[in-house]
């Protein structure tokens, strides 16, 4: 189980800002995810969904990483 201090920290984001920081169109973000190359969203309830914010940045920086091989 997580520490509470650490969950406190936890963000959930939702769709818009998704799409801002990671610079992806809706359907990409969608592609991606049905071929589990980007993380899954979390269900809040009806049609509500979001996204951790620690995965997508964790996602962001391993792509980067990716992207870039020499650092």
């Amino acid at each position: 189980m997580m520490p509470v201090s650490d969950a406190v920290q936890e963000r959930f984001i939702r769709l818009p800002e998704v799409m801002h920081l990671c610079g992806l169109s809706r359907s990409t973000i969608y592609d991606l995810i049905s071929r589990e190359a980007f993380p899954k969203q979390i269900s809040l309830g009806g049609k509500n969904v979001a996204w951790a914010q620690s995965e997508i940045t964790a996602w962001m920086a391993e792509s980067h990483c990716r992207a870039q091989p020499g650092l």
